[in-house]
Parts: structure tokens; sequence; C-alpha cells
């Protein structure tokens, strides 16, 4: 099948930042780019043609860091975020259960809590939540997936007496669990079949292709509750095999123990196995929270609670030793760092292996990397660590960062420094986190405000990055990070043909008007995967 486009801005994002008007594709693959006149000569050749009316086109959208499989499961649970007070939690829940028709045999699971959203300004509690049932098990999740709570009734379930009541991150009192105690909480939920896995990443992927996003580098392999990666990877692969999956895959290997990623090594499995549509991506590492629960791992306590540095899920002996192991299998790995001294670690823990050469084309990274300093960025430059940062995370955290950090906010979010420090950015929203709309997340990238365009003045306006810089951190940038730029990332003649087409011209309109444009056409792999009716 061969189509041609024409009438168009088409951004390239190519090493010059060529635009054409026209572009043809045959099959997967780009075989044409040029002018209108050009394209003239030879339109007869093409099976079909479609005029673009001078829509801009851009190559698609890679999330460099999301859950993809955990979107999809977020999608069949009570949606918490709507919600600005525990009473609204409380009230919205109840009327959820009328529609629903629970039963004492089935979990309530929510997500999307945020408390410094909520108007009582505190997280929800096991008392909160056996106001709604004290039959049926509940469990709500905040925003960003570190920390849950539950009610009675599930503590109950789980077995509130084998819990270690020596473990600080599980507050039986308060039903309140964080960071590797989630698993003790989730292991009493039902985990999802294999059919039923295969149906969230449909859901989740056909989502993702109404945004124009085309590739995910996804942390999934642990987040079912029964952690099961060997059901998940055969979820994936039987898609791929009956040519069912609509985005292009690489997948963000999470381990919490080293016995497991060992197992996995063991196996077989390895960076970069796989095809164009599913490869076995980086061994994924946690190594701290998240700034919003104060479970990010600091140098120095909190601003707003001096007895707390945060949560770090290694010591330093246990993570060098892992990174260790990775690098003995030949992994490329990407570290979840959000806070500065979680960064120190991973930095340390590479320079530990003693067979590591900076300048071996590994392609490590850090995902996050918001508490930023600039050692840190000097340490990454030099060891060429890539960032996987999510911009949109300014939507929430520019109003509490300050309280938090205090002077240290000066350097977070450090997109330009870190970009001038030749460090790679590569854009990700952390799906289902915040939303996976790319245009939010290109939008608080280069105006460095929240989505109310507030506040008036840039949060960091030094930090702010141009257009065509954020669009190839969304593009060429995770393309690299995969190595898989040669093929894709930019429109050129021989890559894959995926691409999208826009509503608004986004290298002219006002910055400010970025996070309302939309998707018109999705094309993957040559074919037409969404189109705007």
């Amino acid at each position: 099948m061969k189509r041609l486009f024409y009438n168009g801005k088409i951004a390239s994002l190519d090493s010059n930042n060529t635009f054409y008007e026209a572009i043809g594709i045959k099959d997967s693959k780009i075989i044409f780019l040029g002018l209108d006149t050009e394209a003239q000569a030879t339109k007869s050749e093409y099976d079909e043609r479609i005029d673009l009316h001078g829509k801009t086109v851009v190559p698609g959208f890679n999330d460099s860091h999301i859950h993809l499989l955990n979107t999809g499961y977020a999608m069949t649970m009570l949606n918490l975020d709507p919600f600005n007070s525990i009473e609204n939690i409380i009230d919205g829940t109840l009327a959820f259960i009328k529609t629903h028709a629970f039963s004492s045999e089935m979990w309530l699971l929510g997500r999307g809590w945020n408390q410094d959203k909520l108007k009582e300004k505190r997280y929800p509690t096991r008392a909160d939540l056996d106001r709604i049932s004290h039959t049926i098990p509940i469990i709500f999740t905040r925003a960003c997936g570190h920390i849950a709570v539950c009610n009675t009734v599930a503590l109950n379930t789980i077995g509130m007496n084998s819990l270690d009541t020596h473990d600080e991150n599980i507050n039986t009192d308060k039903g309140l669990f964080q960071e590797d105690a989630l698993n003790a909480l989730y292991a009493a939920v039902p985990s999802p079949s294999k059919d039923e896995i295969k149906d969230m990443i449909l859901k989740a992927s056909n989502a993702l292709l109404k945004q124009g996003v085309t590739s995910v580098q996804s942390d999934d392999l642990c987040c079912m509750p029964d952690r099961d990666y060997e059901k998940v990877l055969q979820a994936y692969h039987e898609l791929n095999h009956e040519k069912k999956l609509p985005v292009r895959v690489y997948q963000q290997c999470l381990f919490f123990e080293e016995s497991d990623f060992e197992a996995f090594a063991k196996k077989h499995y390895r960076t970069g196995q796989g095809d164009a549509f599913f490869k076995i991506g980086p061994v994924k590492l946690l190594l701290d929270g998240s700034l919003g629960a104060r479970t990010a791992l600091l140098r120095e306590p909190y601003s707003d609670d001096l007895l707390n540095s945060g949560i770090a899920c290694f010591e330093q002996n246990e993570l060098n030793r892992l990174i260790q192991r990775t690098q003995h299998y030949g992994f490329q790995v990407a570290a979840h760092c959000i806070g500065d001294k979680a960064m120190d670690m991973f930095v340390e823990a590479l320079k530990n292996v003693p067979s590591f050469n900076k300048e071996a084309d590994h392609r490590h990274g850090i995902v996050h990397a918001q508490v930023m300093t600039p050692d840190i960025i000097r340490s990454m430059s030099d060891l060429h660590l890539l960032a996987y940062i999510q911009p949109i995370f300014l939507d929430y955290d520019l109003h509490i960062v300050d309280n938090r950090l205090s002077h240290r906010a000066n350097n977070a979010y450090a997109f330009k420094t870190m970009l001038e420090s030749n460090i790679k950015l590569c854009f990700g929203t952390d799906a289902p986190v915040v939303d996976y709309n790319p245009f939010e997340n290109i939008y608080t990238a280069v105006v460095r405000k929240d989505l109310n365009n507030q506040p008036e003045t840039p949060y960091l306006i030094t930090e702010c990055l141009t257009v065509n810089e954020a669009l190839k951190a969304y593009t060429l940038n995770g393309a690299y990070s995969a190595f898989e730029e040669l093929y894709k990332g930019t429109l050129e003649l021989g890559k894959l043909a995926d691409f999208v087409i826009i509503d608004q011209d986004i290298f002219s309109i006002d910055p400010i008007e970025i996070k309302n444009i939309s998707i018109l056409m999705t094309v993957l792999d040559g074919q037409i995967a969404y189109e705007q009716i």
C-alpha cells in the first residue's frame, strides 16, 4: 500500500530541522519527502492521496516512561482524581458501589487521590474508608502510586497479624502502606487473568493512539498483584504474534529483589531482544519514592517535614551488588530517582562496577531526575546518562516544591541546564500518575506554568525549552534511549512511517495554546491507526 500525504507542513525533526510539504509511504516505510511540486510528478503511483490542508505533521510521540498495563488497569478502577475532599471521596464511592453491584467477594480499587488537592489537606485513612463499607475490601492508591490506604476489611483479608509491625512503611492504625510495603497490601487482591491483561493493554494503547503516541517505554512486568512477569510477557507476546499490539513497546523491566532479577536474567532475557513492536528494554530500579508523598530520598530533610529525608529502597551495598549483576549480564539500566540522594546512590553504584566504561554505549538513565544539583548534572553528563523526565509534573509540583525543598527548589526540574550539559532529555508522562497527553507535557516544558497558566511568571524561566527541543525530547531522544534512532524518531527516507497530523501549527501558535492541540490522525507502521471523526 502506497500513500501520499501532501499540502502540509511536515516537520522532519532531522539534524537540519527540515520542513517538507509532502510525505510518501510504502507499507511501513517513508519513501518520499519533498515539495508538493515534486510529489505531483509521481502522484499516480500512489494507491491513496491525502490532502493535509496545510496541517502540521510531526513524528509519532514516544512516551519514554509510562506504565501502559497499569494505565489499562487504572481504567478498571474508581478514578479518585475528580474528588476535592475526603467527604467527596466517601460520597462518590458510595454512589459508585450502588451503580456497580459490589459484593463482599469483590475488591474495590481506586486510584488518583492527592492530599494536597483535598480540602482536608491530609491522607485518607482506614477510618475514612470504613465509613464506606464494613464488608467490601477497599484499597485507594495515591496518584503517584507510592502510597495506598485500605479499610479494615482489607486489612483483615490480608491478615493483620502477618504484617511486620516494625516496618516503618506500614501504619495499620491508619491503614496506610507505602513504597515496598505496598506489595504486602496488593498481594491479597485477585490478579487479572492473561486475557484480562491483554484487554487492558489494548484499551490503554488505543487511548494513546488518540493522543498521537506511537511508541512507549513501559514498566509493566510486576504491576499486577501477583507480580507474575511471565504472564505479562506472554500477554504481550501473544498480542504481538497476532499482530494486534497497537503501539510499539520497549519494556522497562522492574524488579524489587535481586533474586527476581537473577531468575529473569538466567532465562536469557536481555536488553534489545524482540522486534519493532515489542522489545525487552532496560532493567528498571526503584531507588526512592515521590516528592508529593515526601518519600523521594533527599540529602537533607524536607523543609516542611524536618524529621524526614524520604525513603531509600536499597542500602548502598545492596544497590552496588545489583548494579554489578545487571552489568554482568549486559543490561541497560533505568533508575527511578527523584531525590538528590537517590541520584547520588545510583551514580556511586555505577562507578563501583569494576568493568564500567563511561564511554561505552550503555545508555543508562535516571527516571524523573527532579531534585537536581550542579554536581549531579556534571556526573550525569560525565557518565553519559539519559534523563527520562516528565515536565507535566510541574502542573502540581510547582505549587509544593518551595515548601518541600526551600532553596533547593532553585535547581529542581533543570531541563535547560541538563540539555546544555549534553544530557539527552527523553519525555514521558509516567501515566497513570498523570494523563498521557503529550501536548500538556510539551506545554509545561516550554512555558513552565501549570495547566491554568499560573504563575504569571514562569517557574525558573531560564529552564524553559523551545518547542523544537521539546518535540525532539518526545520523539528522536525517546528513540535514542531505546537504541532505535536509526529507524524512527524523525521523518527521514527509509525510516518507519510513524507520524501524527495535528490541528494547529505547534511552531507558530502562542505557546500557551500548545496544551489545547488535538490529534487529527495517527499513522503507525504506515497504517492509519487513529483518525478524528
